[in-house]
Formats: structure tokens, sequence, C-alpha cells
């Protein structure tokens, strides 16, 4: 496998990967399907998906997607002869607060067949099983927390984009291609950011590289003082900040702090 990187040209140069040990995880046992009832012969689509807090900017092309998908259906020539059909978009926010389980009993109760979403690894671990046991298929077109790989989902969870663990093991060969040695990571503390910036560490330590200063911080933290100054003081040459919308408040401490990639 490689890393495909474009230049001006608009030619590649490929990139070998770190070679690294995939972490082991238990494979899950067979599962049997949730009873579902007879259906009402349309294919109804619904999306959990953010239009309001940290990742609403994801929100339009997401719902986009699902609109584009159904359209497609259709011109297809729908299920079963007969046109699919997509509910309001619900939505599920990030969190904070907790809006998506009230969402997705509004989708169910629309007789969806398939959620698309929600965005945020978090906010679908919220839901799964909510979605899973009404025997509704769940579809995320950004989740990538490891959480996912082996989650009891009945056979019904999916997701287009892939597994931190990939993800994880990309960044890493990116730092070491570029001379890294010794990295500090700053992540949120949940789910998603966790999950890579523990991917990101192992597969870098595993190249040889140092994992100077980890540091997890809250999504609602007012100020990252205290994580930047912790940073600073192990003088990285590189910085693996994981972070979604709080990223235009912890990048200025950074720089504030002297860490502005110059140093």
């Amino acid at each position: 496998m490689g890393i495909f990187e474009y230049g001006a040209d608009n030619t590649y140069t490929p990139q070998e990967f770190i070679t690294g040990e995939i972490p082991d995880s238990d494979p899950v046992e067979g599962q049997e399907l949730p009873a579902i009832e007879d259906g009402d012969g349309v294919f109804t689509v619904g999306g959990l998906l953010p239009t309001s807090g940290d990742l609403a900017f994801l929100g339009p092309p997401e719902i986009a997607g699902v609109a584009l998908a159904v359209q497609e259906i259709n011109e297809a020539g729908g299920v079963n002869g007969a046109d699919a059909v997509a509910l309001p978009t619900a939505d599920s926010g990030d969190g904070t607060p907790d809006i998506a389980g009230a969402s997705v009993d509004q989708l169910l109760s629309g007789n969806v067949d398939v959620i698309v979403g929600a965005a945020s690894s978090s906010v679908s671990l919220s839901v799964i099983d909510k979605i899973t046991s009404a025997g509704v298929a769940q579809i995320s077109p950004a989740n990538t927390s490891t959480a996912f790989d082996t989650y009891a989902d009945q056979g019904l969870y999916f997701r287009t984009a892939p597994s931190d663990v990939l993800q994880g093991q990309v960044m890493a060969s990116t730092l070491s291609g570029d001379g890294k040695q010794n990295i500090a990571i700053l992540a949120r503390q949940d789910s998603y950011g966790e999950a890579l910036a523990e991917n990101v560490r192992d597969f870098f330590e595993q190249s040889g590289g140092s994992v100077v200063s980890y540091q997890l911080y809250s999504p609602e933290a007012a100020t990252y003082t205290a994580e930047v100054e912790a940073i600073k003081a192990e003088d990285p040459d590189a910085i693996v900040l994981i972070a979604f919308d709080e990223t235009k408040k912890i990048v200025p401490e950074l720089v504030e702090a002297g860490l502005n990639g110059n140093n």
C-alpha cells in the first residue's frame, strides 16, 4: 500500500506505509438478526446528520449525498418498482446536548429502512443499539472510531470511512517520512479522538519514533493552556492535533506559546 501525493504538475510520488502490527481484536460472534416485521412496500431513507454543533459544517454535503442517493435509486427504477422516499433530515447534533436519541425516535416513527449517520463516532455509538435493535440499517459517512471494528451490530451497521487503524498508520507514515522523530499528540477526549490518537502513537512508536507528550482534552474546555504548556515543555518536532471546531481556539494558543512550526 502507499500514499499518493500529487504535485503541481498533477503527477504523484508513491510513498510506502510504515510496516506495523495491526492491533488484535476479538472476532464478533455470530449474531441473530432482530425479528423484522413485514415492510410497507416503500424504501424509506432517513438522515441523522449534523445541522447544529461542532460538525454542522459537514451537514450540507452529507445531506446532499443522501438526496443524491435517493435520486439515483429512483432513476434506476426504485426498489421493487416503487420510488424510494427520503424523510426530512433529523439533527444529530454533536453530543452536547444529546439530541440524537430523540432524532432517532423521530426517524423510526417514520418507518425508515435505513438511517444515514451520524457523522460523529461518539453520536453513532450513543444510538447504534437503538437503531439496529429496531431492525434498521445504519450507514455512517464519517465514523472512523475503532469501537465499530468489532461492534455487535447485528450485521446492520456500515460505514464508508475507514477505521482509525488505517488513518493512524497513514499519519504515522507521513510523520516518519517527513523525518519527525519526537512528536506530541493533542487530541479531543472522545471515541474519535482517543482511538485515532492511540493508533498514531502505536504505529509511530513501531517505526522507531517517540511520542514525548500525549495530551487528551475535554471538547468543552474553555482554554487549553495546560495541555499546550505540557507539550511546549517537551519541545517536540511535530504536533498531531486531532480536533473538531475547537481547532480555531487551540491553534492560536499553540502559536502564542511559540509552537508555530518554525521552532
